[in-house]
């Protein structure tokens, strides 16, 4: 069975209060987009343990990957005892802040639901996810939404932006605890906004509206470890492109516009100048179940 991994922007991220078990209240809003990993699993009979590999040689696929994760704990919460093989197809980029090892997680899990005809209700779906990565749990459904809390709370709604979006990311990538570490450092320096005022502007197709409202309380801590996004944000700007934002904790960047040409030219001119680069736009479709 072939299942799609769908990447992901945080149109607008705040961090907020640190929890009793380390991780962070979080509020964003979370929009999937066309950039996607592609998985192909299948049922083995005859093997006795689970079966991953990736393409992207850079991924270290162990008993701890996302991957065999969600799959040990659906086996467990689902009760099927049959062994499964799974190619991941890596097209997102890593340690970006597009979200794909949640992504490759959420759609092992609706591949899983699927070849074993299982019907889940959202509550398990979460409770699955949420044992995995704050991500997860919104992976798994793929949908416009806001998320709260740790990343169990998904308030889900239905538009898609016309925009078209270019993403930039430096040949560094970011880890999502060192830039949460640098962001507790910060405290008193972290930028925060109103996710309400965002969620309007999105809907009504705003792209002035969103340019003054949206924000990133990760930015700061993640330009402070790695300059570089600060230089591709000020390039993206001079270019003409709206909205120009760092997405998730980083290091891609990403960018809107309305002119197809602007976005083909600049999709070349980066790809040229050694970033990775990729030109793409709000998903359209609900992934299905």
């Amino acid at each position: 069975m072939i299942e799609k991994a769908y990447a992901k922007i945080n149109l607008s991220l705040n961090i907020k209060d640190k929890r009793e078990d380390g991780y962070h209240d979080l509020e964003s809003i979370m929009l999937p987009i066309e950039l996607h990993d592609t998985i192909d699993i299948t049922i083995e009979k005859s093997q006795k343990d689970d079966f991953v590999v990736c393409d992207d040689y850079s991924v270290k696929i162990t008993k701890y990957n996302l991957v065999h994760r969600i799959i040990d704990a659906a086996r467990k919460e689902f009760g099927f005892a049959e062994k499964l093989s799974v190619n991941i197809h890596k097209n997102i980029f890593l340690q970006a802040g597009l979200g794909g090892g949640s992504a490759d997680a959420g759609a092992v899990l609706r591949a899983i639901l699927k070849l074993f005809k299982i019907k889940a209700t959202k509550e398990q779906l979460i409770k699955i996810g949420i044992e995995i990565g704050s991500d997860v749990p919104w992976a798994i459904f793929s949908e416009p939404t806001v998320l709260r809390k740790k990343g169990e709370v998904l308030e889900f709604f239905d538009h898609v932006a016309p925009f078209y979006i270019l993403l930039v990311k430096p040949v560094d990538g970011l880890s999502t605890p060192e830039v949460f570490a640098e962001s507790d450092k910060m405290e008193n320096e972290l930028v925060h906004g109103n996710i309400d005022e965002v969620l309007k502007a999105y809907k009504e197709n705003d792209i002035e509206g969103l340019e003054k409202t949206i924000f990133n309380t990760l930015q700061k801590p993640a330009i402070a470890l790695l300059p570089e996004v600060e230089n591709v944000i000020n390039q993206l700007k001079n270019d003409g492109f709206n909205c120009v934002m760092m997405s998730g904790a980083g290091s891609c960047v990403f960018g809107f516009t309305t002119n197809k040409k602007l976005l083909k030219a600049s999709e070349k001119k980066y790809a040229l100048l050694g970033y990775q680069v990729e030109a793409t736009k709000f998903l359209s479709e609900k992934p299905s179940f």
